[in-house]
């Protein structure tokens, strides 16, 4: 009994020894950045760890392109995901960015009955010139700081758009989502909500709430993006130029057939205008 009980153990020893090193073995790679593409990434990275067993990826919360770049350049993030083409001071630093996708950023409410908007209506509701849906029931906007890259989409749909944003910022009693997570969060939970958010998010996170048409154009066709929708947003996926081959080779299987099909599932696509 006891000799068997001594290679049990050991087998069991042996196994756990194996476990360990392999899971020692694996290298974390730390992804941060843009909120809209935090769930997608998430899905890819479990993907490639299926497949490559000394992978590992640890995607933050949502720390924005800012916040992105900001750890990229204290090497605590790996891989950074931002919304925007790099600035010649963050080239300077070493920093590289590929330009991977687009999403439209879409206006999004919990009303269901909604369908529509137009630039015109938009420019209103910000200004505060209209408070109200078509059957008299209030707005509530859910506004982002001026400086993300969701208003300055928006800022050109209008000639007045940037001025109506300025005026709904300055407005008390307006609720401001600092995280694309905590907008759309805000979005699914207030009635008669009204807000911008990437189409990204929703799909992948699968949102419950109601896409508007913008002037009379859908942002989805049949699953696929409509590039004739007017506010796009970018995914760029940055890294040190001296990155880990590990972090390189993720980079690449987010640009293989693979990771782009992922992507286009979630709302993105690989076409530009």
């Amino acid at each position: 009994m006891s000799r068997l009980f001594n290679r049990f153990g050991l087998a069991i020893f042996g196994i756990c020894a194996c476990i360990s090193v392999s899971v020692s073995h694996a290298e974390t790679v730390i992804v941060g950045g843009t909120g809209s593409a935090l769930e997608s990434i998430r899905q890819l990275g479990t993907a490639y760890q299926k497949q490559n067993k000394d992978f590992q990826i640890k995607v933050l919360p949502s720390i924005g392109s800012s916040g992105a770049l900001k750890g990229l350049a204290e090497r605590s993030v790996d891989i950074g995901l931002i919304a925007r083409p790099l600035k010649d001071a963050e080239k300077a630093q070493g920093i590289q960015a590929t330009r991977l996708v687009q999403t439209p950023v879409v206006l999004a409410t919990s009303k269901r009955t909604e369908k529509t908007i137009s630039g015109a209506q938009l420019e209103d509701i910000y200004a505060g010139k209209n408070k109200h849906w078509s059957d008299n029931t209030p707005v509530r906007l859910i506004l982002r700081p001026l400086n993300e890259t969701d208003n300055q989409l928006v800022s050109a749909l209008t000639p007045g758009m940037k001025s109506a944003l300025e005026a709904a910022a300055g407005r008390d009693g307006l609720l401001t989502a600092l995280t694309d997570q905590e907008s759309a969060d805000a979005l699914e939970k207030l009635p008669g909500s009204l807000g911008s958010a990437s189409l990204a998010l929703l799909v992948s996170e699968k949102r419950k709430l109601e896409v508007l048409t913008l002037n009379g154009i859908a942002p989805q066709e049949r699953g696929k993006v409509n590039l004739e929708y007017p506010l796009m947003k970018p995914l760029y996926v940055a890294a040190h130029e001296d990155a880990k081959p590990i972090v390189r080779k993720f980079i690449a299987y987010l640009q293989s057939p693979a990771g782009t099909a992922v992507l286009e599932k979630n709302g993105y696509t690989h076409e530009f205008r």
